[in-house]
């Protein structure tokens, strides 16, 4: 883990960096005083306990999957012309059908050949960030809905044959919504140079023990302790993206759970086409 600390236009930021989910679930059970990320009740983190949740995010948690499926076909269904390959055409001695003008010419290059043609989209990557903070009257099946969009969106980003780097980061701030001082924990869930497994980003993206357990932990031993004793904190929205750059910012519920949820095709297809991906 990493830490940073800046000053702002005299806001205070205090960050946490990690590499991997696996380090940031490692620092949550080590942890030496545990609070709500150990005793937060099951319909509030959508987990019985600490072990439970660390236990989903190191091996993966498909609770969702079918629901992503569904979205995911009607997205296919709205997309699909976009999604199918692109070819172009080539003239040659041999090939798939002939060019009658060229035939009749004596052209002996009369041959047309189709090939696949490299769309502009290909080799590109592209960098997601979610906020995986949200206040406590943010419901566990709230944050799902949103989470499950936000993997369909990864679902087409690996279809369209696209890398990949996904971030999390818990936004909080210390005197209301967007107010005071903030802390981050910002977490790197996947590296555009592995293959992407869409499984195994639900966790971070759409449990709701990402925060509840996962988050709190770190800020139950973090630099900001305190805010532990103060409800941890308020959502606040991102902080981070100077340091990660991100093509696509999902902020704080409050802010995207409204569209989001109830316009899931409409949200990712403007995603896309904003990036001049389809």
């Amino acid at each position: 883990m990493k830490t940073l600390q800046t000053r702002d236009n005299g806001i205070k930021r205090d960050i946490e960096i990690y590499e991997s989910l696996g380090e940031a679930v490692r620092h949550a059970q080590n942890n030496p005083s545990p609070k709500s990320s150990k005793t937060g009740g099951q319909s509030f983190t959508g987990t019985k306990d600490l072990g439970e949740a660390c236990d989903l995010a190191l091996n993966g948690w498909s609770e969702v999957r079918p629901q992503v499926n569904k979205l995911f076909g009607q997205l296919e269904s709205s997309i699909a012309l976009t999604l199918d390959e692109q070819f172009g055409i080539r003239f040659d001695y041999s090939g798939d059908s002939v060019d009658m003008g060229r035939y009749m010419s004596g052209d002996p290059e009369c041959m047309i050949d189709y090939v696949t043609e490299p769309q502009s989209r290909m080799g590109r990557v592209i960098k997601v960030m979610v906020n995986v903070a949200n206040s406590a009257s943010i419901s566990a099946e709230q944050i799902i809905n949103r989470g499950v969009v936000v993997v369909a969106l990864l679902d087409v980003l690996k279809k369209l044959g696209l890398g990949v780097e996904l971030w999390t980061e818990m936004a909080i701030s210390d005197k209301g919504v967007d107010s005071g001082n903030r802390f981050s924990q910002l977490v790197k869930v996947h590296d555009s140079a592995d293959m992407l497994d869409v499984d195994s980003t639900m966790f971070a993206i759409a449990h709701p023990s990402m925060l509840r357990r996962i988050g709190f932990a770190s800020v139950e031993q973090g630099v900001r302790s305190d805010l532990a004793n103060q409800s941890y904190g308020y959502p606040s929205n991102m902080m981070c993206n100077d340091i990660v750059g991100a093509d696509i910012m999902v902020e704080k519920l409050q802010n995207s759970n409204d569209f989001m949820s109830k316009n899931p095709v409409q949200w990712v297809v403007e995603t896309l086409t904003g990036l001049d991906l389809i």
